[in-house]
Protein backbone atom coordinates (compact mmCIF):
# COMPACT_ATOMS: atom_id res chain seq x y z
CA UNK A 1 0.00 0.00 0.00
CA UNK A 2 1.16 3.59 -1.05
CA UNK A 3 1.02 4.89 2.42
CA UNK A 4 2.27 8.03 1.53
CA UNK A 5 -0.84 9.35 -0.39
CA UNK A 6 -4.46 10.44 0.98
CA UNK A 7 -6.93 9.45 -1.44
CA UNK A 8 -10.10 12.40 -0.78
CA UNK A 9 -13.50 11.42 -1.61
CA UNK A 10 -14.67 14.34 -3.53
CA UNK A 11 -18.35 13.51 -4.63
CA UNK A 12 -19.34 16.12 -2.45
CA UNK A 13 -18.68 18.56 -5.04
CA UNK A 14 -21.21 17.02 -6.74
CA UNK A 15 -23.37 17.69 -3.44
CA UNK A 16 -25.87 20.69 -2.79
CA UNK A 17 -23.61 22.71 0.28
CA UNK A 18 -24.74 22.72 3.60
CA UNK A 19 -22.38 22.66 6.66
CA UNK A 20 -20.79 19.14 5.66
CA UNK A 21 -19.52 20.09 2.58
CA UNK A 22 -18.24 23.72 3.43
CA UNK A 23 -16.33 22.18 6.12
CA UNK A 24 -15.11 19.92 3.50
CA UNK A 25 -14.24 22.65 0.62
CA UNK A 26 -12.69 24.98 3.24
CA UNK A 27 -10.26 22.72 4.76
CA UNK A 28 -9.00 20.83 1.67
CA UNK A 29 -8.46 24.48 0.50
CA UNK A 30 -6.09 25.24 3.47
CA UNK A 31 -4.90 21.78 3.46
CA UNK A 32 -3.80 22.38 0.01
CA UNK A 33 -1.27 25.40 1.19
CA UNK A 34 0.32 22.75 3.72
CA UNK A 35 0.79 19.27 2.32
CA UNK A 36 3.68 18.96 -0.41
CA UNK A 37 2.91 17.83 -4.30
CA UNK A 38 1.87 14.18 -4.89
CA UNK A 39 0.80 13.55 -1.01
CA UNK A 40 -3.12 14.29 -1.32
CA UNK A 41 -5.49 13.72 -4.07
CA UNK A 42 -9.11 14.37 -4.70
CA UNK A 43 -11.15 11.62 -6.54
CA UNK A 44 -14.20 12.80 -8.29
CA UNK A 45 -16.81 10.90 -10.09
CA UNK A 46 -17.73 11.60 -13.97
CA UNK A 47 -19.19 14.86 -14.29
CA UNK A 48 -17.78 16.29 -10.95
CA UNK A 49 -15.33 18.60 -10.73
CA UNK A 50 -13.22 19.85 -8.46
CA UNK A 51 -11.02 23.43 -7.93
CA UNK A 52 -8.12 23.68 -9.35
CA UNK A 53 -5.29 23.42 -6.27
CA UNK A 54 -1.39 24.54 -6.00
CA UNK A 55 -0.44 20.66 -4.25
CA UNK A 56 -3.78 18.73 -4.17
CA UNK A 57 -4.08 16.41 -7.59
CA UNK A 58 -7.50 15.74 -8.84
CA UNK A 59 -8.79 12.51 -10.67
CA UNK A 60 -11.80 11.45 -12.10
CA UNK A 61 -12.33 8.03 -11.41
CA UNK A 62 -14.83 5.13 -12.41
CA UNK A 63 -18.17 5.08 -14.70
CA UNK A 64 -20.51 5.29 -11.70
CA UNK A 65 -22.38 8.70 -9.94
CA UNK A 66 -23.84 9.23 -6.01
CA UNK A 67 -24.05 6.46 -3.92
CA UNK A 68 -22.76 3.59 -6.47
CA UNK A 69 -20.08 6.01 -7.24
CA UNK A 70 -18.85 6.17 -3.50
CA UNK A 71 -19.42 2.34 -2.57
CA UNK A 72 -17.95 0.93 -5.81
CA UNK A 73 -15.69 3.17 -7.87
CA UNK A 74 -14.32 4.70 -5.10
CA UNK A 75 -13.03 1.99 -3.37
CA UNK A 76 -11.49 0.39 -6.47
CA UNK A 77 -9.54 3.46 -6.76
CA UNK A 78 -8.11 3.12 -3.35
CA UNK A 79 -6.92 -0.21 -4.22
CA UNK A 80 -5.93 0.27 -7.86
CA UNK A 81 -3.68 3.55 -6.47
CA UNK A 82 -2.89 1.69 -2.84
CA UNK A 83 -3.26 4.89 -1.10
CA UNK A 84 -5.47 6.02 1.97
CA UNK A 85 -8.71 7.16 2.21
CA UNK A 86 -9.86 10.29 3.51
CA UNK A 87 -13.83 10.73 3.48
CA UNK A 88 -15.41 13.99 5.15
CA UNK A 89 -18.70 13.93 5.12
CA UNK A 90 -19.58 11.05 7.30
CA UNK A 91 -19.93 7.96 4.77
CA UNK A 92 -17.41 5.47 3.61
CA UNK A 93 -17.07 2.73 1.32
CA UNK A 94 -18.76 -0.02 3.52
CA UNK A 95 -16.02 -2.53 2.11
CA UNK A 96 -12.66 -1.66 0.64
CA UNK A 97 -11.54 1.30 2.84
CA UNK A 98 -9.21 1.86 5.13
CA UNK A 99 -8.00 5.17 6.46
CA UNK A 100 -9.55 8.51 8.01
CA UNK A 101 -13.19 9.34 8.07
CA UNK A 102 -15.07 12.81 9.02
CA UNK A 103 -17.93 12.11 11.39
CA UNK A 104 -19.77 15.84 12.28
CA UNK A 105 -22.18 14.16 14.78
CA UNK A 106 -24.04 11.60 15.44
CA UNK A 107 -27.50 12.94 15.77
CA UNK A 108 -29.15 10.21 13.89
CA UNK A 109 -28.31 8.41 16.68
CA UNK A 110 -27.89 9.95 20.08
CA UNK A 111 -31.86 11.39 19.16
CA UNK A 112 -33.63 8.82 17.48
CA UNK A 113 -37.22 11.02 18.23
CA UNK A 114 -36.30 13.23 15.70
CA UNK A 115 -36.53 10.87 12.64
CA UNK A 116 -40.06 9.30 12.17
CA UNK A 117 -40.90 9.76 8.71
CA UNK A 118 -40.20 6.52 6.19
CA UNK A 119 -37.80 8.73 4.22
CA UNK A 120 -36.04 10.61 7.40
CA UNK A 121 -36.24 6.94 9.44
CA UNK A 122 -34.16 5.32 6.31
CA UNK A 123 -31.85 8.14 6.29
CA UNK A 124 -31.29 7.39 9.71
CA UNK A 125 -30.75 3.38 9.29
CA UNK A 126 -28.22 4.23 6.93
CA UNK A 127 -26.07 6.91 8.84
CA UNK A 128 -26.02 4.34 11.89
CA UNK A 129 -24.92 1.54 9.62
CA UNK A 130 -22.22 4.28 8.67
CA UNK A 131 -20.79 5.12 11.84
CA UNK A 132 -20.52 1.65 13.12
CA UNK A 133 -18.67 0.70 9.95
CA UNK A 134 -16.89 3.98 10.88
CA UNK A 135 -15.68 2.42 14.48
CA UNK A 136 -14.66 -0.72 12.98
CA UNK A 137 -12.74 0.31 10.16
CA UNK A 138 -11.36 3.68 10.33
CA UNK A 139 -7.53 4.37 11.31
CA UNK A 140 -8.97 7.33 12.89
CA UNK A 141 -12.10 9.41 13.40
CA UNK A 142 -11.94 13.20 12.90
CA UNK A 143 -14.97 14.97 14.41
CA UNK A 144 -15.87 18.66 14.95
CA UNK A 145 -16.22 19.65 18.82
CA UNK A 146 -15.06 17.84 21.97
CA UNK A 147 -18.58 17.27 22.71
CA UNK A 148 -18.95 15.24 19.53
CA UNK A 149 -16.02 13.19 20.42
CA UNK A 150 -17.65 11.91 23.80
CA UNK A 151 -20.94 11.06 21.90
CA UNK A 152 -18.82 8.77 19.29
CA UNK A 153 -17.24 7.12 22.69
CA UNK A 154 -20.54 7.24 24.11
CA UNK A 155 -22.61 5.53 21.62
CA UNK A 156 -20.16 3.60 19.84
CA UNK A 157 -17.20 2.62 22.41
CA UNK A 158 -14.27 3.90 20.31
CA UNK A 159 -11.27 4.74 22.25
CA UNK A 160 -10.50 8.63 22.64
CA UNK A 161 -7.33 8.12 21.49
CA UNK A 162 -8.75 7.18 17.89
CA UNK A 163 -10.53 10.87 17.74
CA UNK A 164 -9.35 13.92 16.69
CA UNK A 165 -11.18 17.06 16.98
CA UNK A 166 -10.95 19.62 14.16
CA UNK A 167 -12.93 22.42 14.42
CA UNK A 168 -15.10 24.75 11.89
CA UNK A 169 -13.80 27.89 11.08
CA UNK A 170 -15.51 31.06 9.76
CA UNK A 171 -13.34 32.81 6.83
CA UNK A 172 -15.50 31.77 3.87
CA UNK A 173 -17.54 34.91 4.94
CA UNK A 174 -14.85 36.90 4.26
CA UNK A 175 -15.17 36.52 0.56
CA UNK A 176 -18.86 37.03 0.66
CA UNK A 177 -19.81 40.76 -0.81
CA UNK A 178 -22.96 42.07 1.72
CA UNK A 179 -26.52 42.81 -0.51
CA UNK A 180 -28.10 45.66 1.22
CA UNK A 181 -30.74 45.47 -1.37
CA UNK A 182 -32.75 43.11 1.03
CA UNK A 183 -33.64 46.29 3.13
CA UNK A 184 -35.48 47.79 -0.18
CA UNK A 185 -36.72 44.46 -0.78
CA UNK A 186 -38.54 43.92 2.79
CA UNK A 187 -39.11 47.21 3.58
CA UNK A 188 -40.29 45.71 7.55
CA UNK A 189 -37.34 45.15 7.92
CA UNK A 190 -35.47 48.35 9.78
CA UNK A 191 -31.46 47.79 10.49
CA UNK A 192 -30.90 46.74 14.16
CA UNK A 193 -34.35 46.25 14.93
CA UNK A 194 -34.99 42.78 14.00
CA UNK A 195 -34.10 39.06 15.13
CA UNK A 196 -32.40 36.84 12.31
CA UNK A 197 -32.72 33.13 11.90
CA UNK A 198 -32.25 30.53 9.38
CA UNK A 199 -34.26 27.77 9.33
CA UNK A 200 -35.48 24.21 8.09
CA UNK A 201 -37.53 21.95 8.70
CA UNK A 202 -35.10 19.50 10.43
CA UNK A 203 -36.15 18.86 14.07
CA UNK A 204 -33.02 19.37 15.57
CA UNK A 205 -32.89 23.18 14.67
CA UNK A 206 -35.94 23.63 17.06
CA UNK A 207 -37.65 26.01 14.21
CA UNK A 208 -40.50 26.49 16.79
CA UNK A 209 -39.14 28.46 19.43
CA UNK A 210 -38.43 31.26 17.39
CA UNK A 211 -42.21 31.36 16.42
CA UNK A 212 -43.13 31.02 20.07
CA UNK A 213 -40.49 33.74 20.89
CA UNK A 214 -42.24 35.27 17.75
CA UNK A 215 -45.34 35.59 19.61
CA UNK A 216 -44.38 36.39 23.13
CA UNK A 217 -43.17 39.53 21.30
CA UNK A 218 -45.03 40.92 19.11
CA UNK A 219 -43.37 44.49 19.19
CA UNK A 220 -40.28 43.03 17.88
CA UNK A 221 -39.98 41.57 14.07
CA UNK A 222 -38.27 38.34 13.74
CA UNK A 223 -37.01 37.23 9.89
CA UNK A 224 -36.70 34.19 9.07
CA UNK A 225 -34.70 32.86 6.36
CA UNK A 226 -35.13 29.25 5.09
CA UNK A 227 -36.66 26.70 2.43
CA UNK A 228 -39.27 24.26 2.92
CA UNK A 229 -42.52 24.89 4.20
CA UNK A 230 -41.78 26.44 6.79
CA UNK A 231 -45.10 28.53 6.92
CA UNK A 232 -46.74 24.93 6.81
CA UNK A 233 -45.15 24.11 9.30
CA UNK A 234 -46.51 27.45 11.70
CA UNK A 235 -50.00 25.99 10.89
CA UNK A 236 -49.25 22.97 11.88
CA UNK A 237 -48.36 24.55 15.26
CA UNK A 238 -50.91 27.18 15.21
CA UNK A 239 -48.51 29.69 15.00
CA UNK A 240 -49.63 31.14 11.68
CA UNK A 241 -50.15 34.35 10.70
CA UNK A 242 -47.90 36.31 12.97
CA UNK A 243 -47.62 39.62 12.25
CA UNK A 244 -44.41 40.38 13.07
CA UNK A 245 -42.72 37.55 11.49
CA UNK A 246 -41.53 38.02 8.31
CA UNK A 247 -40.39 34.61 6.26
CA UNK A 248 -37.70 35.32 3.84
CA UNK A 249 -37.33 32.33 1.63
CA UNK A 250 -33.71 31.16 0.31
CA UNK A 251 -31.58 34.21 0.40
CA UNK A 252 -28.34 34.91 -1.48
CA UNK A 253 -25.28 34.26 0.34
CA UNK A 254 -24.69 38.47 0.07
CA UNK A 255 -28.55 38.80 1.50
CA UNK A 256 -27.54 36.24 4.65
CA UNK A 257 -24.49 38.48 5.61
CA UNK A 258 -26.35 42.11 5.11
CA UNK A 259 -29.18 40.21 7.65
CA UNK A 260 -26.64 38.93 9.86
CA UNK A 261 -24.54 42.70 10.03
CA UNK A 262 -27.38 44.44 10.74
CA UNK A 263 -29.68 42.12 12.84
CA UNK A 264 -30.55 42.76 16.50
CA UNK A 265 -29.15 39.35 17.63
CA UNK A 266 -28.89 35.89 15.44
CA UNK A 267 -31.26 33.09 16.82
CA UNK A 268 -29.74 29.87 17.06
CA UNK A 269 -32.10 27.59 19.27
CA UNK A 270 -31.14 24.59 18.11
CA UNK A 271 -31.83 21.30 20.11
CA UNK A 272 -28.66 18.81 18.76
CA UNK A 273 -25.30 19.91 16.96
CA UNK A 274 -21.95 18.96 16.36
CA UNK A 275 -20.63 22.32 16.08
CA UNK A 276 -23.44 24.62 14.94
CA UNK A 277 -21.55 27.11 12.57
CA UNK A 278 -24.04 29.65 11.79
CA UNK A 279 -23.56 31.71 14.87
CA UNK A 280 -19.84 31.83 13.92
CA UNK A 281 -20.77 32.71 10.52
CA UNK A 282 -22.69 35.78 12.10
CA UNK A 283 -20.67 36.95 14.44
CA UNK A 284 -17.88 37.35 11.22
CA UNK A 285 -21.19 39.02 9.59
CA UNK A 286 -20.90 41.74 12.24
CA UNK A 287 -24.18 40.29 14.16
CA UNK A 288 -23.74 42.22 17.39
CA UNK A 289 -25.13 39.78 19.74
CA UNK A 290 -25.59 35.39 18.97
CA UNK A 291 -28.21 33.39 21.46
CA UNK A 292 -27.65 30.37 21.10
CA UNK A 293 -29.33 27.17 23.14
CA UNK A 294 -27.16 26.03 26.69
CA UNK A 295 -26.24 22.67 24.97
CA UNK A 296 -22.80 20.93 26.17
CA UNK A 297 -21.86 21.62 22.36
CA UNK A 298 -22.93 25.55 22.49
CA UNK A 299 -21.07 25.86 25.80
CA UNK A 300 -17.85 24.26 24.02
CA UNK A 301 -18.04 26.49 21.16
CA UNK A 302 -19.35 29.67 22.16
CA UNK A 303 -18.28 30.19 25.86
CA UNK A 304 -18.66 33.29 27.33
CA UNK A 305 -19.64 35.30 24.10
CA UNK A 306 -23.04 33.93 23.67
CA UNK A 307 -26.21 34.57 24.90
CA UNK A 308 -27.98 31.27 26.61
CA UNK A 309 -31.46 29.97 26.06
CA UNK A 310 -32.32 27.22 28.35
CA UNK A 311 -34.70 25.26 26.64
CA UNK A 312 -36.11 23.22 29.95
CA UNK A 313 -37.26 26.81 31.22
CA UNK A 314 -37.76 29.39 28.67
CA UNK A 315 -39.98 27.86 26.08
CA UNK A 316 -39.92 30.88 23.36
CA UNK A 317 -38.69 34.42 25.20
CA UNK A 318 -35.46 36.38 23.91
CA UNK A 319 -36.09 38.46 26.83
CA UNK A 320 -35.56 35.25 29.13
CA UNK A 321 -32.01 34.55 27.33
CA UNK A 322 -28.81 34.81 29.46
CA UNK A 323 -26.56 37.32 28.54
CA UNK A 324 -23.31 37.12 26.79
CA UNK A 325 -20.47 37.87 29.39
CA UNK A 326 -17.74 38.73 26.59
CA UNK A 327 -18.03 40.38 23.33
CA UNK A 328 -18.78 37.82 19.88
CA UNK A 329 -15.46 39.25 18.55
CA UNK A 330 -13.73 37.08 20.49
CA UNK A 331 -15.10 34.13 19.06
CA UNK A 332 -13.26 35.04 15.64
CA UNK A 333 -9.77 34.59 16.98
CA UNK A 334 -10.17 30.71 18.19
CA UNK A 335 -11.20 29.52 14.69
CA UNK A 336 -9.28 29.56 11.28
CA UNK A 337 -9.03 27.27 8.39
CA UNK A 338 -5.13 27.52 8.56
CA UNK A 339 -4.98 26.10 12.05
CA UNK A 340 -8.00 23.58 11.67
CA UNK A 341 -5.79 22.18 7.94
CA UNK A 342 -2.62 21.90 10.06
CA UNK A 343 -4.44 20.37 13.04
CA UNK A 344 -5.81 17.64 10.25
CA UNK A 345 -2.62 17.44 8.07
CA UNK A 346 -1.21 15.78 12.06
CA UNK A 347 -3.94 13.31 11.97
CA UNK A 348 -3.03 12.42 8.71
CA UNK A 349 1.03 12.43 9.37
CA UNK A 350 0.18 10.41 12.85
CA UNK A 351 -1.68 7.90 11.10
Amino acid sequence: MNTDVWAVDGSFFGQRISGIQRYSIELLSALDALVPPGRVEIVTPPGVRAPVYQNIQTVTFGTRRGLAWQQLDYPAYLQQRGARGLATCNVIPLFGFRGVAVVHDVCYRARPDFYTAPRDLASALWHRLQYRRIAAVADAIVTVSQFSKSEITRYYGVAPQRIFVVYNAWQQMQRIAADERIFAKVPQLRRGEYYFSMANLLKNKNFPWVLRAAKAKPDAVFAIAGGGSLQGEAKRLGLAGLPNVVYLGYVSDGEAKALMHHCKAFLFPTLYEGFGIPPLEAVACGAPRIYVSDTPCMREVYGGCAGYIDLETNPGNVDDVTPPQRDAGELLARYSWQASAQALWQVLEQV
